[in-house]
């Protein structure tokens, strides 16, 4: 597949900034018309009647009338808002702070027909009052009434800005979060897939996209492919090897029996440890490949974990007699498991032979149920492990510290070990006991999950 790198104007961080910059546009371009268009609506009313019986004696005389200016006071708290005369330079005078924030509503009250009202900001316009063709506007404070009327209709448009930019800046965010969420969901997916074994990950059409993500669907693409062809090649050599290596130690060790030699020669003795020898680690590494590549069908059957333990032991002291009080196994509550008794037997016979094989002390065998699984404990009775090599007991080819015996072993049979016991579900850890030894851990489920295709 083609590598393409992603163009600096096709970036998604690019096009993540200039979604946020247009969502943080949006919301205050939303919230600056949401509070024009809940602005509280001032509407004309009739003039009350006490208004006008109030200031009706003060404005009947023409001299009164005529003298009137904006911002004049009438009486009390009633100043003259604007006035429009039919004679003179000046027809048409305003209170200048009232011109600049109110000018149209003002001439729409000059024009009106009858006394009206309307609040404005914290005041009451009232008018227009006639006299011989002459009109005057007055203004009022606001009382108390008046005002918490104008607080609640502030309050309750308020309250419906607020539940409207919540919503909407809400659902943008929705949008967004799908907009992003969707394809990394699918690659999850499809990385699933590939590590279920798929060589060709659905992944739609995120490959075909221009920005960081379709490059990393296309390298997820190209990797799968990659690991697959790697898997399929490491499986025909896993057989390769099988047939090729398998069938002449098996022919030189048939060819070693039927030789007509001294057994007391020590040529052909030592010929024979090495046959046998390189025949385990062959079938070891056989095996750990096998594990570690998924090879492996578990066959489940539930099984009583100490009688298995027991036949265990009863084999291996059939085998090698002298290690027959050498090997204790401890309780009689050992439980039920669902597993596959050859890998499990497996994995608990490296472990024993191990611990045979680097000490000259028991071997114990115990058990712990804890509910869901059990903890099947392997402690021998020799000096222990450095604390900096416990970590690397597990590892492929790592030979035990030769300050615990003078023997070397092949390095395969605790990482074989290690690595059955994940297929089972289970961990397999080592620590230094206490009381001296070293004691490996299986921590095994009583059920298993079914294995995938």
């Amino acid at each position: 597949m083609k590598n393409r790198r992603t163009r600096w104007y096709r970036s998604l961080a690019l096009r993540l900034l200039f979604i946020f910059w247009a969502l943080l546009s949006v919301t205050a371009a939303s919230g600056y018309l949401l509070a024009v268009w809940n602005k509280p609506k001032a509407e004309l009313k009739p003039l009350e009647p006490e208004i006008y019986q109030t200031l009706q004696p003060l404005l009947s005389d023409a001299l009164t009338f005529h003298s009137l200016q904006p911002g004049r006071l009438i009486a009390g708290d009633y100043r003259v808002a604007a006035q429009l005369s039919v004679q003179g330079s000046e027809k048409l005078l305003m209170d200048e702070m009232l011109r600049v924030s109110h000018g149209s509503t003002l001439l729409r009250m000059l024009g009106q027909e009858s006394p009206q009202q309307i609040p404005l900001d914290e005041r009451l316009l009232m008018g227009p009052f006639e006299l011989d063709g002459n009109k005057i506007l007055v203004t009022k404070p606001l009382g108390i009434e008046e005002q918490v009327d104008r607080e609640r209709l502030e309050a309750e448009s308020t309250r419906a800005r607020i539940l409207t930019l919540m919503v909407g800046s809400g659902l943008l965010a929705v949008l967004l979060g799908i907009w992003l969420i969707r394809p990394i969901r699918r690659m999850i997916l499809a990385m699933r897939e590939v590590a279920d074994g798929s060589a060709t990950p659905e992944l739609k059409r995120l490959p075909k996209r221009g920005d960081e993500i379709g490059e990393l669907a296309r390298a997820l693409s190209q990797g799968a492919v990659d690991l697959a062809t790697s898997r399929d090649a490491q499986r025909r050599l896993l057989s390769d090897v099988s047939h090729e290596l398998r069938s002449p130690m098996a022919r030189m060790q048939v060819a070693l029996d039927l030789a007509d030699c001294n057994e007391d020669d020590p040529n052909w003795q030592q010929l024979r440890r090495d046959t046998e020898r390189l025949s385990v680690i062959i079938e070891r590494i056989l095996s750990l490949s096998r594990l570690e590549n998924g090879l492996v069908d578990l066959n489940h059957e539930s099984l009583d974990s100490g009688e298995l333990v027991q036949q265990l032991i009863n084999d291996m002291c059939y085998q090698h007699p002298e290690v027959r009080e050498r090997l204790l196994r401890h309780g009689s509550n050992w439980p039920v498991i669902d597993t596959d008794p050859e890998l499990l037997r497996l994995v608990l016979e490296n472990i024993v032979r191990n611990a045979l094989h680097y000490t000259e002390d028991n071997v114990e065998l115990s058990c712990d149920d804890y509910g869901k699984g059990c903890h099947i404990r392997i402690r021998d009775h020799g000096p222990g492990v450095d604390e900096s090599t416990i970590s690397k007991l597990f590892v492929p080819f790592y030979r035990g510290d030769p300050a615990r015996h003078h023997k070397a072993g092949v390095g395969l049979g605790l990482a074989l070990s290690h690595r059955a016991a994940a297929v089972l579900g289970g961990e397999l850890k080592a620590h230094n006991h206490s009381e001296g030894g070293l004691e490996v851990v299986l921590d095994l489920p009583k059920s298993q999950p079914e294995q995938k295709e």
